[in-house]
């Protein structure tokens, strides 16, 4: 075949690849073709939403007796976002937690200087340390315990390391918290330690209560808090449940036109890894949490000084039990947030009556600013842009989708992986990189802020290199005589590629069957 006849060819091939993978990339609508619900209520939602960052959202706001919700969106399925859609809730499952070591703080099942050596006095713990954390300590994030226990435990190593390079679930491999906080000899546990937040700290805590309860954290949290409070649809799953998500729930995504991730239930569900809600059911918390007579919400809402806590020194914000406690602008607000691979959340109440949740399924909503600004109050303290780390999805998703597979074409199209003594193995390795490098972008890219086309080309353009290596095969010379002191070196750099193609191709394929 000539030249010209190969590249045309080649140009033909990647453009069909091309189209073929813009037309199977997931692609949602803009968030505005599905409204419902109240009119106002959305169109403030949507002045605050940036371009490109919604897949769906609901929101419910509650002030002068008034229930006002509206819908945006679609769940990630093509459907829209309704009334009774659930959502992950991430770390807003905190505050149920906190409620249930409240309750039985009342109940007198344990106090709040309960230490986790009391409750589990058949483990023998490593580091003293930990057997003395109070469970007050572990519900206002001052137990000096780390937020998760890096190398404490093998499986949240295996876990931690595919969720940053390859968006894949930190928590799957992750081991039960008590045996992690048994083993560690030295944790870092101290009392009164400062604000450090903790989802370690919170599964031990959830876990513990379960056992105080003489049953687990699943029945005790249910019986003494959702079932009480009339949260039939939130769901808190069993450790042995799969990661699939309820039934016409909202998948998350990371952006717009990127997928995330389904974190599985497990042994992190207390601090809201695999728990779903909606926002009446969390509205239900609200207004529980908003009786000012009732003795459980006086121990969740008493403020605790927390050296550390953000918003210190702007808000005086103090802890309460999981709540974040802010004076903004002589209103008292009590809040938290949540977030997973996909979906951000964020519910409070102010001390004169008004409430509000913001649950979406995308981690690009800015579900904090969108809670403060329809309850009235500044939300500058969640205006920002996020600096250069903003555009790191960005560049990531041109530079693995687009520029290595375009270097690569241009290297094999003049010949330069033909030359030394390995073109072959040269060739293979740099092209199994290059395929590997735009299928990585496909989870890493934020493909909000990139069009999909982007990836796409880039699918045309690893095609056409395959096409142009094709051609050139016959004239690569296939083998080299092994003799000169140097010549081991000539294998390093396929060797190189090939086990980064390995590795990325598995950790891709890994992040994308964890998807919903």
């Amino acid at each position: 075949m000539t030249e010209r006849k190969t590249v045309a060819l080649a140009a033909a091939l990647g453009a069909v690849v091309a189209v073929g993978a813009y037309l199977v990339f997931p692609v949602t609508p803009p968030v505005d073709r599905h409204v419902s619900g109240d009119e106002e209520i959305a169109g403030q939602v949507l002045d605050e939403l940036p371009y490109g960052s919604a897949v769906g959202v609901s929101v419910l706001l509650e002030e002068d007796r008034r229930t006002r919700t509206a819908q945006l969106g679609t769940r990630g399925d093509g459907e829209p976002v309704a009334e009774g859609t659930r959502f992950e809730t991430g770390s807003l499952q905190k505050v149920v937690t906190a409620r249930l070591l409240a309750e039985m703080v009342e109940s007198g099942e344990v106090e709040l200087d309960t230490t986790l050596g009391e409750i589990w006095s058949e483990v023998d713990f490593a580091d003293p340390a930990v057997a003395d954390t109070t469970l007050e300590s572990l519900a206002t994030h001052t137990s000096g315990l780390p937020g998760l226990p890096f190398g404490a435990d093998a499986g949240l190593v295996q876990g931690i390391l595919p969720y940053q390079f390859f968006r894949a679930d930190p928590y799957r491999a992750a081991g039960d918290p008590v045996e992690v906080a048994a083993s560690m000899e030295d944790s870092g546990a101290a009392p009164d330690s400062p604000h450090t937040y903790s989802n370690f700290g919170f599964a031990l805590l959830g876990h513990s209560l379960g056992h105080a309860a003489g049953s687990d954290y699943r029945t005790a949290v249910t019986e003494r808090v959702l079932e009480p409070l009339g949260m039939g649809a939130t769901v808190v799953p069993g450790p042995g449940d799969g990661p699939e998500p309820p039934q016409d729930a909202a998948l998350p995504f990371r952006a717009p036109s990127s997928p995330a991730v389904q974190w599985k239930p497990g042994q992190y569900i207390p601090s809201g890894s695999g728990t779903w809600s909606t926002p009446e059911d969390l509205s239900r918390l609200l207004e529980a949490a908003q009786d000012t007579e009732s003795p459980v919400t006086r121990l969740t809402h008493e403020p605790r000084e927390a050296e550390g806590i953000s918003g210190a020194e702007e808000y005086d914000a103090r802890s309460g039990l999981a709540w974040v406690l802010w004076n903004v602008d002589g209103t008292e607000l009590s809040w938290h947030n949540g977030g997973t691979s996909g979906t951000l959340t964020f519910m409070g109440h102010t001390d004169d009556g008004r409430s509000v949740v913001v649950m979406a399924d995308s981690s690009k909503v800015p579900a904090e600013r969108i809670g403060l600004t329809l309850l009235g109050l500044d939300s500058s303290a969640f205006s920002g842009g996020g600096g250069i780390l903003a555009y790191w999805g960005a560049g990531v998703a041109v530079f693995l989708a687009v520029l290595v597979p375009g270097i690569t074409l241009l290297r094999v199209a003049r010949g330069s992986l033909q030359r030394g003594p390995l073109p072959r193995a040269n060739t293979v390795a740099e092209v199994a990189a290059s395929a590997a490098a735009w299928v990585w972008a496909f989870v890493l890219g934020d493909w909000g802020a990139v069009p999909p086309v982007v990836w796409a080309v880039g699918g045309g353009l690893v095609t056409a290199t395959v096409v142009a290596v094709v051609h050139r095969w016959n004239t690569m010379g296939a083998t080299v005589t092994i003799g000169a002191r140097t010549r081991w070196h000539s294998w390093i750099m396929p060797v190189l590629n090939i086990v980064f193609a390995v590795l990325v191709l598995w950790g891709t394929a890994t992040a994308i069957s964890q998807m919903p």
